[in-house]
C-alpha cells in the first residue's frame, strides 16, 4: 500500500494542475471531501467521503481504527503526509467520568429525581494550567469553551491546574449532597443539562471562527468526544461477537463511566470501565 498527497497549491486550488476544473480550498471551519472515480473528465462512480468539524491552526484530520473495527475521523497528533497516520490528538482536557444515571434518590432524600445527581468529570492531562477560553481577535474579547450534550458554557476564565480535575455538575448542589466535598474545597460548577441514559454523544469544545450567518456564535472545535452506549445497543455494533462492548453497570446501577487510560483516545468503549463514582479523583 502507498499514500498520495494533494495539496492545495499546486494541485487542487489552482487551474495549473489538469485534475482543477475548479479551484477550491477546504474550510477551516469544517465540510465534507469525497472521492470518485473518474474518466475523461466525467465522475463515474462514488468511492468514499469523510466528513469533519471545524479544525485548530495546523492539526491535521486523519482515519483511526477504534477497537470496534470501526473508524473515527479526528484530529491527528501530528502531521503526516504520506505516511501512516499518526496517534489521535489527546488532551490538553479529556472527559474522564461520566454519571450519565445515577440511583434513585433514597426516601428522605431533599432530591426526589436521580438526574439531579449526573456529573460530568473533566481532567487535564498536561503539566500546565489550562483556561477555557479562546480570545476573538476580531472582537477583542475571551469566549469560553462549552460541552455539547449538556448545554453547558464554562463562566469567564474558568481554569483547570495541571493535573487537576473539574467537575461539571446537573445539580451542584445535589451533587454535595450525594457524593461529598471535592478534594481541595474545590466547587462543582452547573447546573447543565441532562444526559440521555441510553447512550449520546459528549463533547468538550473550544470556540473556533465566529458564525457569519449567526453573530455570537461559534464553530466547534473538538477537545474531547464520547459517543457513550448503556450497553444494550447489540444491533450498533453487529461486528462483534458479543455486540455492544459498553458496559451496562453504569445505566442506573450506581456505577460511573469511567476512563481507563487518561492519556489515550478517549471514543473508543476499549478505554472506559464502570467504576463506583470517584469524582475529583
Amino acid at each position: 500500500c502507498g499514500y498520495f498527497v494533494f495539496r492545495q497549491d499546486p494541485n487542487f486550488g489552482v487551474l495549473a494542475d489538469p485534475g482543477a476544473h475548479v479551484p477550491f480550498a477546504l474550510s477551516e471551519n469544517g465540510e465534507a471531501v469525497y472521492l470518485h472515480v473518474g474518466r475523461d473528465g466525467e465522475l463515474m462512480g462514488f468511492m468514499d467521503e469523510e466528513q469533519f468539524d471545524a479544525s485548530e491552526t495546523g492539526v491535521s484530520f486523519g482515519r483511526y481504527r477504534k477497537s470496534t473495527g470501526t473508524y473515527n475521523f479526528v484530529p491527528m497528533d501530528h502531521n503526516t503526509p504520506g505516511w501512516e497516520n499518526a496517534y489521535p490528538k489527546v488532551g490538553p482536557i479529556v472527559i474522564a467520568e461520566i454519571m450519565y444515571h445515577p440511583t434513585d434518590p433514597c426516601a428522605g432524600d431533599p432530591y426526589t429525581n436521580d438526574s439531579e445527581f449526573e456529573y460530568i468529570e473533566l481532567y487535564n492531562v498536561t503539566g500546565s494550567a489550562v483556561t477555557l477560553q479562546e480570545w476573538d481577535n476580531v472582537k477583542g474579547i475571551f469566549v469560553s469553551w462549552w460541552i455539547d450534550g449538556v448545554a453547558y458554557m464554562f463562566p469567564a476564565s474558568t481554569t483547570i491546574p495541571a493535573n487537576t480535575r473539574l467537575i461539571v455538575a446537573r445539580n451542584p448542589a445535589a451533587f454535595t449532597y450525594r457524593y461529598g466535598a471535592l478534594p481541595g474545597g474545590a466547587q462543582p460548577l452547573g447546573p447543565c443539562g441532562k444526559m440521555k441514559n441510553e447512550g449520546e454523544t459528549i463533547q468538550l469544545s473550544k470556540p473556533g471562527d465566529e458564525m457569519l450567518a449567526a453573530p455570537g456564535v461559534y464553530y466547534a472545535i473538538r477537545v474531547d468526544r464520547v459517543n457513550y452506549s448503556d450497553g444494550s445497543h447489540d444491533e450498533d455494533f453487529p461486528e462483534l461477537p458479543g455486540g455492544d462492548p459498553w458496559p451496562i453497570e453504569p445505566d442506573g446501577w450506581g456505577y460511573s463511566l469511567t476512563k481507563t487510560w487518561p492519556n489515550l483516545y478517549g471514543n473508543d468503549p476499549n478505554n472506559w470501565t464502570a467504576q463506583l463514582p470517584s469524582p475529583g479523583k
